[in-house]
């Protein structure tokens, strides 16, 4: 309610400022509302806030319509949804900065504990800060086979919710439990209570104190980022950085999705972009080091017009096709006929990072080459020679690049 009020005394400033004559909703119309569009997009407000604004202000048509608050509306004064800017991609933090704010040393200099665990809660689950300050004394359950599990409700959704805790949160969670049960037995009804005014617990940790310890710490700290300029991070960015961890580790999205409790899949979704965008650039950065059957560096354009379909292929190819010492460049449609001879095979591409595997490879069939020929099946043995000419091909070009790296 706070937000939608804000978003509606900003909406009325504009009026107040530009159509200041009009005496009723008549005003409103649809050329007022895209000069508003313009007018909030424009001022000093963050990006979200005014993406945020723009849909409180769409609801409040929506609704005056549905329950006929403004009869005198016109018919015309509609925000669509491509009115709405587009979302903003996660603002995850750096793991270099991550490394500093996750330091128990540097945790440790947080004035007291109560912020130091809410801090720690809140980076374990990706919580939304509000969430976290609120959470009862006892929050945790157990599951069906004893691991712990946090019962929070989301505000948001308006909705309780279970999410599996880490250890370091668990481990968090019972050390601030037996410190308030030190200070208020047998305990106050919140896990975090507010630290000044409070002399029976139940007033819970708020936000905006929260907010304040935050930024005074990552001060204390010095916290910097690779290029050694101090930066800040919110509480909220925990979360984002906590979902974008999950995509990059492989977890499922819808899984995601429910664990940190967003409402629709298109919101976890960014966070897939993000690991896209990620994962392509390191994808881009293999093709530039990558070594054919023949020791021949392949040409890699990140521009061409065919880069997004060789990127389509390698990540279905990958998915079927595991090899231990390097890639299949084979498209998934077309059935391999020889899924053990990947050294003979046209298709294989390799990179400097299975250096070690071909050297190995290369010593085993030089004893392979031995044997045969010792025994006299000298065709086996010419098909071991082969494999280790190319071997020696690939490890010399790729000895190369590593050098040149």
């Amino acid at each position: 309610m706070h937000v939608d009020a804000r978003a509606m005394l900003w909406f009325s400033r504009f009026l107040a400022r530009h159509y200041h004559h009009a005496g009723d909703e008549t005003v409103i119309t649809r050329d007022a509302l895209e000069a508003y569009l313009v007018w909030v997009t424009a001022s000093h407000l963050a990006p979200h806030t005014s993406s945020t604004y723009i849909t409180c202000l769409r609801g409040f048509l929506d609704a005056c319509r549905r329950h006929h608050w403004l009869p005198a509306l016109s018919a015309s004064a509609a925000l669509y949804h491509d009115d709405l800017p587009s979302r903003p991609r996660p603002r995850f933090i750096p793991e270099f900065v991550m490394n500093q704010l996750e330091d128990p040393d540097r945790l440790a200099v947080l004035p007291d504990a109560t912020p130091r665990a809410l801090v720690v809660v809140i980076m374990e689950t990706g919580l939304r800060a509000n969430d976290a300050c609120s959470l009862p004394f006892n929050p945790v359950i157990d599951d069906s086979a004893g691991w712990p599990c946090l019962r929070y409700f989301n505000a948001k959704m308006a909705a309780e919710q279970l999410v599996p805790l880490s250890p370091i949160a668990a481990d968090t969670i019972r050390a601030q439990q037996a410190d308030l049960v030190r200070r208020w037995p047998p305990g106050p009804p919140v896990l975090f209570p507010a630290p000044h005014s409070n002399p029976d617990g139940t007033r819970p940790f708020s936000y905006a104190i929260l907010r304040q310890r935050l930024a005074r710490w990552q001060d204390d700290i010095d916290v910097r980022d690779e290029a050694g300029q101090p930066v800040r991070a919110t509480a909220h960015q925990f979360r984002h950085t906590l979902g974008t961890r999950l995509i990059n580790q492989g977890v499922a999205q819808h899984v995601i999705q429910r664990l940190l409790g967003h409402a629709s899949p298109q919101m976890t979704a960014r966070y897939a972009s993000l690991h896209d965008t990620t994962v392509r650039r390191a994808f881009d950065e293999y093709c530039r080091q990558r070594v054919n059957l023949h020791g021949e560096r392949t040409v890699y354009d990140p521009a061409g017009v065919t880069a997004d379909a060789e990127w389509t292929k390698h990540n279905m190819a990958r998915v079927q096709a595991s090899l231990p010492n390097g890639y299949r460049g084979r498209p998934p449609q077309q059935d391999c006929p020889h899924p053990n001879a990947c050294l003979t095979c046209p298709d294989f591409q390799t990179t400097p990072a299975f250096l070690d595997v071909h050297r190995r490879q290369r010593d085993e069939t030089r004893v392979l080459i031995a044997t045969t020929e010792a025994d006299g099946r000298f065709r086996l043995a010419a098909n071991h020679r082969h494999v280790h000419d190319n071997l020696d091909q690939l490890i010399d070009t790729l000895e190369a690049i590593g050098d040149s790296t």
